[in-house]
């Protein structure tokens, strides 16, 4: 038990020293990519839903829980052009250390040529650190001379700030997204604690192997300075879009396995289960994300260039 303590303990101080906020990590990335990347705010063909859960190392005390909600959806359209609007909530939960994040989104959308587009975004909001002193306890260790983690319960509030960058065509994608623009120092907590930018890249394609049958392809790239890369790689098989199964991988980390159901026209349920193989296994503990999602449209709807990569 004091192991298991000390671990969360070393997660929360290392996370307020020197690169703080980690991004939450996503199996599906690709059906969260307006949770990624701001750019991507109305360019589903109508209203987009989605709602997500993940638990990590599920039965480890204090293991980090994540949950979200955002919707977006287009306005102003042309024929060359249209606006996207949209709305983020996030909430982690990591043993002493949780956040909520809320913010709301732009984005531009204009046509490159008659197969692709390309669109940019911005998101602003705020982002609310709360730390449980008392919820650690580790009296044989003497180690909490810091008054703030020392306290019951002290908590930050931020502007936050994040743009993306989409380009997009009918069978893949690539996007750039800047979390946490503006670096904000947290004062009175370690020696240079501070909110640091977050850089990730997504890219996607799909193939159309016969009898509708398609193949998927995505990695999604995080970096934070001071921290290695992390790098997902998954490969799904899709019959129809109405059922997709697919494997992937995770630098120095595990497994994935992943589902997709396309309940009804315009419903989506989605399951990952992530398989630690890492050192650090949590005897075995596993990694669970479902999310559900909705879209409020008509099949006959128009409107930029659809792209079956994540669509």
């Amino acid at each position: 038990m004091i192991m298991k303590k000390l671990l969360v303990l070393t997660l929360v101080l290392h996370g307020f020293s020197g690169w703080a906020q980690q991004v939450p990590q996503y199996t599906h990335h690709i059906l969260n990519m307006f949770g990624i990347n701001p750019a991507f705010a109305g360019s589903k063909k109508c209203l987009d839903l989605k709602m997500g859960y993940r638990e990590q190392w599920r039965g480890f005390e204090g293991a980090p829980k994540t949950a979200y909600a955002n919707m977006h959806g287009k306005i102003a359209e042309n024929k060359f052009n249209f606006h996207g609007i949209g709305g983020r909530v996030e909430t982690d939960d990591a043993g002493p250390l949780s956040y909520t994040a809320l913010n709301f989104a732009y984005a531009y959308h204009m046509k490159v040529n008659h197969k692709s587009m390309f669109s940019a975004g911005l998101a602003a909001g705020f982002l609310q650190w709360r730390i449980d002193g008392g919820g650690i306890t580790l009296p044989e260790t003497g180690f909490f001379d810091d008054p703030v983690l020392g306290s019951t319960q002290a908590q930050f509030i931020f502007p936050t700030i994040d743009f993306g960058l989409w380009w997009y065509r009918d069978d893949r994608f690539v996007s750039l997204a800047f979390r946490n623009l503006v670096e904000r120092k947290v004062e009175n907590v370690g020696m240079d604690t501070r909110i640091n930018r977050h850089y990730i890249l997504t890219g996607g394609r799909v193939t159309d192997i016969g009898d509708e049958f398609y193949f998927r392809t995505s990695v999604n790239i995080k970096y934070v300075p001071n921290s290695k890369l992390a790098i997902d790689l998954v490969g799904m098989i899709d019959y129809n879009d109405k059922i997709a199964l697919g494997l992937g991988v995770r630098n120095g980390n595990g497994l994935m396995g992943l589902v997709r159901f396309d309940v009804f026209d315009y419903v989506t349920l989605a399951y990952s289960y992530d398989l630690t193989v890492s050192k650090i296994r949590f005897d075995g503990r596993s990694t669970h994300e479902v999310i559900l999602g909705i879209q409020a449209c008509a099949k006959n709807a128009k409107g930029g260039i659809p792209c079956s990569a994540y669509d």
